[in-house]
């Protein structure tokens, strides 16, 4: 009879656990969407240095170091950094919020303009090569491609990184929509050149980001991460480097 007793008792006891655990769940997930889901951070688009996208991602994605995105610890930064600096941005801290979308917007363009890009074509700035008439207005020979290798760029808000300084993996800042650091990459889309026989090479540039280091935190709360610059010919039989100053291969 006790044995029997105690058998029913310990069926209670785990049936009670189970709805309560289902509860707990649905609690969870209610008051902060995302923070059980086993989503992994994108990493698709072919960056070797950055991985995640804060414009696309859940805030609490599965990042390489196989751990939800520190969203909180984020916050506290960003809520640190604004009671701190209050008292000397005044009337600044009062602004409004830049539209991401904007940001992102401002970038292409600017990037595009920078690089002297053509945006009649729906899609144009997104993607550059060669594929340009060949004659001039006058009907004659145009002069030499100013891009020898097809690429592809846009914008991206890293969530995680390399250091360049530690080649330690940092996590990078981003809280939306009060503080996305954005970047614009551009990354090589054919190995082989298109005029000129030779190789295509992917290049970088350091940028300097807000980052929150997986191991001990850095006394400036900053480092640089290399991100894709373009993709610059290699001819075959030169010994020179390339022609684009500024890049790192």
């Amino acid at each position: 009879m006790d044995y029997f007793c105690n058998s029913n008792l310990t069926k209670i006891f785990a049936v009670l656990f189970i709805i309560t655990q289902y509860k707990y769940t649905e609690a969870v997930q209610q008051l902060w969407p995302g923070t059980l889901s086993h989503e992994k951070c994108s990493s698709g688009r072919g960056l070797k240095y950055i991985s995640g996208d804060a414009l696309t991602d859940s805030p609490s994605c599965i990042g390489p170091n196989s751990s939800p995105y520190p969203s909180a610890a984020v916050a506290r930064t960003f809520a640190n950094w604004n009671a701190g600096g209050s008292t000397r941005r005044g009337r600044q801290s009062q602004l409004p919020t830049l539209d991401p979308l904007a940001t992102r917007s401002a970038l292409l363009k600017a990037y595009s303009v920078a690089n002297a890009e053509t945006t009649d074509a729906p899609g144009s700035r997104f993607s550059r090569s060669v594929n340009h008439p060949a004659t001039n207005g006058d009907g004659q020979c145009g002069g030499t491609p100013a891009r020898l290798c097809k690429t592809r760029y846009n914008t991206t808000a890293p969530m995680y990184g390399v250091s360049l300084t530690s080649g330690q993996p940092v996590t990078i800042v981003q809280k939306f929509p009060d503080l996305l650091q954005q970047v614009v990459f551009e990354v090589c889309e054919s190995s082989e050149c298109d005029v000129v026989r030779g190789e295509c090479t992917q290049t970088y540039v350091p940028y300097l980001f807000l980052v929150i280091p997986l191991g001990p935190v850095t006394l400036t709360g900053q480092d640089y991460v290399l991100v894709e610059s373009g993709c610059v010919c290699k001819p075959k039989y030169a010994t020179g480097a390339p022609q684009e100053p500024n890049i790192i291969p």
